[in-house]
């Protein structure tokens, strides 16, 4: 825990010297990153081609343009969506992708507004979990998705369960990597305050710097990627403050109280877990701190999940190891909680 509290020093040191500034109101309320900007995408990974829905958000007038990528079979018989979470976008999914269109699946992974190739608020206070959920929603509605089998990370989990939860009928299975339902009891004992230790203290710099985040110093402080990865990769959508409110806002989004209205809804998405009895795949890496006091909750609204831990592998595990994720999941759906996926999770450090 020291550990990664110290690391977070960096963070903020780096973004000590950086020139970003903070949101101002003559700024415009929407940008959109230059395309010119993700010009490296395919030589680091991520070739596919992007798609847009257009989703209309109160108080402005124009709608604003998700990005998502689509591939695979239209009539594959197994279709997933993947979730993101802060400072990610799909780009995170790059090393999972592969291996699922290898087993013949369709896979659909969503950049959030304010992230990846998506339009960007410039206000964080513009956005909101329903904003996150509804574009999940309209995604499902758009593309007719039925059969899903829901991959959530981070705060891609929360986001992914609520839209479940509205829309049962469109999903088959849940897998949840290294995420959570917070149900705003970080305060609730001295034994909570400290399980969420490590949270908190990301929240504090998270509060601290609001626009200043320094994306690219986060992802190498967070993952083994190579800076040409992070910087032509994570770091493309953002080139200036203006386009980092939706970073500076998801992570104060985790509720810290139980009359906050995420914590409410984080309720009802855990009682419809409780009530679903689908296939699910629950596990966390060896090196997760961040998500790890919501995994109880977890285990106990899905007891029928098969339970996995990842390896050599911090927070954002999809980065160091998601060759092996993809064969995971694909273990998975092929065989529920099978000897395949249980000699997979074993070997997972091998």
């Amino acid at each position: 825990m020291g550990w990664v509290l110290a690391r977070l020093v960096v963070v903020v040191v780096a973004a000590a010297v950086s020139k970003a500034g903070g949101y101002v109101e003559k700024e415009p309320p929407v940008v959109r990153t230059p395309h010119h900007l993700f010009k490296r995408l395919p030589e680091l990974g991520y070739p596919w081609a992007p798609h847009y829905l257009l989703q209309r958000v109160e108080c402005h007038s124009l709608p604003l343009r998700a990005h998502y990528i689509d591939e695979g079979p239209r009539d594959a018989p197994e279709t997933l969506l993947l979730l993101h979470g802060t400072p990610a976008w799909s780009f995170l999914y790059r090393r999972v992708v592969p291996g699922l269109l290898d087993a013949g699946y369709r896979v659909v992974a969503l950049d959030q507004i304010g992230f990846g190739r998506s339009d960007k608020l410039t206000n964080p206070e513009a956005y909101s979990h329903e904003l996150h959920v509804a574009t999940v929603l309209l995604l499902l509605e758009k593309l007719d998705l039925k059969g899903v089998t829901l991959f959530g990370q981070d705060l891609g989990g929360p986001t992914g369960v609520s839209a479940m939860a509205r829309a049962p009928h469109r999903f088959r299975r849940v897998v949840l990597l290294n995420t959570w339902l917070p149900q705003g009891d970080v305060f609730s004992s001295l034994s909570r305050v400290w399980e969420h230790a490590a949270y908190l203290g990301w929240r504090n710099v998270v509060a601290a710097l609001g626009r200043h985040q320094p994306v690219e110093t986060v992802m190498k402080v967070a993952t083994d990627a190579s800076s040409d990865v992070i910087s032509g990769g994570y770091g493309a959508p953002y080139p200036s403050s203006q386009y980092k409110a939706g970073p500076a806002w998801w992570p104060l989004m985790i509720p810290l109280t139980e009359d906050d209205p995420v914590a409410i809804e984080m309720r009802k998405a855990a009682a419809f877990l409780s009530t679903w009895h689908g296939p699910a795949l629950l596990g966390y890496s060896d090196r997760e701190v961040f998500t790890l006091p919501g995994r109880a909750l977890l285990q106990r609204v899905l007891p029928q999940a098969c339970q996995v831990e990842i390896e050599d592998a911090g927070h954002f595990l999809q980065e160091e190891q998601g060759p092996l994720i993809a064969r995971l999941v694909v273990a998975f759906i092929e065989e529920d909680c099978g000897a395949v996926l249980r000699t997979l999770a074993s070997n997972s450090h091998q």
